[in-house]
This record gives C-alpha cells, sequence and structure tokens, in this order.
C-alpha cells in the first residue's frame, strides 16, 4: 500500500512536469519565433531602404549624364556676402554699424522694398 502511494505520488510530479515542460517549450519556441520573424522584417526593411537609396543615386546620376550631353552646367554656388571690417570706435573701443549701410543693387527695387537677387536664385536669362 505505501509503494502504490509513493508510485502515485511520483507519477503525479511527473505528469506535472511534463505538462510544464510542453508549455515552457512552447513558450521558448514562440518566443524564438518572434524573435526570427522580427529580425526578418528588419533585414527587409534595410535591403527596402538600401534599394531606395541606390535608386536615387542612380538617378540622380542618369540625370547629370543627361544634362552635361546636352551641355547644361550647374549653377555655379553662391559665395558668401563679404563682410568689411569696422575699426573700433575711439570713444567706446566697440564695434559699431549703422543700419543704412545695407546697398541696393536695382534702385527700382528700392522704391518697391524687394529685392530680387533671392528670387534669381543665381540664374541668368
Amino acid at each position: 500500500m505505501a509503494n502504490d502511494y509513493i508510485l502515485s505520488s511520483v507519477t503525479d510530479v511527473q505528469q506535472l512536469l511534463k505538462g510544464n515542460a510542453d508549455s515552457q517549450s512552447v513558450a521558448m519556441l514562440n518566443n524564438v519565433m518572434a524573435e526570427t520573424i522580427g529580425m526578418a522584417m528588419h533585414n527587409a526593411v534595410t535591403a527596402q531602404h538600401n534599394a531606395q537609396m541606390l535608386n536615387s543615386a542612380t538617378t540622380t546620376s542618369t540625370c547629370a549624364r543627361i544634362l552635361s550631353v546636352m551641355g547644361a552646367k550647374p549653377p555655379a554656388p553662391t559665395p558668401p556676402p563679404a563682410t568689411t571690417p569696422v575699426a573700433p570706435s575711439p570713444a567706446t573701443g566697440v564695434n559699431t554699424t549703422s543700419a543704412s549701410s545695407t546697398t541696393v543693387a536695382d534702385p527700382a527695387t528700392a522704391a518697391t522694398g524687394s529685392d530680387t537677387s533671392a528670387a534669381n536664385n543665381g540664374t541668368s536669362n
């Protein structure tokens, strides 16, 4: 009778452990599957991004070749505006500038208050 009680208890523990082991193995399998799918999606997004960058570079290169064959030259970059050094004031020793030092290239724009040089963007007609 004592052997039956011990045998039953060991059998119950084995079934309990087997039940837990099955659920733990399924949980681990689900975690590994989620990690694998996540990495696959990450790799797909990275590959798509790299393909898009390559496509943009190819399009830019092709457009540059077409323009060079046609004889068109890209616009030259505009240099930054030159600044003139201002002498320090003899009384304070501080550099001072006046608000009237702005020059206007076209007298017609001085009347309207608009500057057309920004609208041209360096293009010539």
